[in-house]
């Protein structure tokens, strides 16, 4: 069940690589590097309850090896960002999803939905 599918501008992805760039050792700054490179397809995310799609790289956050931890939402620099924190083998990781203008309700949503006694 996916929970949001969204695109992105080149705009609002340059956006988001210009602050993951500060932060060289997340998941996405490979992905976000991958993607950039790719002129032809447009930058999408799809999250679903227990992963979280970047183009066809796949990050799980909720499974039997994965245990999700805290859902937050940030502002940084000029992008929102869905912090997914989750835990794997004794140690934390983040994933950091750009959050696209006009899409903040849908943010909060899913921070609901996967996070309901929050």
């Amino acid at each position: 069940m996916t929970l949001v599918h969204w695109t992105y501008t080149k705009d609002e992805w340059k956006a988001f690589l210009r602050s993951t760039l500060k932060r060289k050792k997340t998941f996405y700054h490979l992905i976000s590097l991958v993607l950039a490179r790719r002129a032809k397809t447009v930058p999408e995310v799809c999250i679903t309850p227990e992963k979280v799609w970047i183009g066809n790289n796949q990050q799980y956050f909720n499974s039997s090896k994965h245990e999700l931890r805290q859902i937050d939402l940030r502002h940084d620099g000029f992008v929102n960002i869905l912090l997914i924190t989750y835990g794997r083998d004794g140690s934390n990781h983040e994933i950091r999803i750009p959050v696209p203008k006009g899409k903040l309700r849908e943010a909060i949503e899913v921070q609901d939905r996967l996070m309901p006694h929050f």
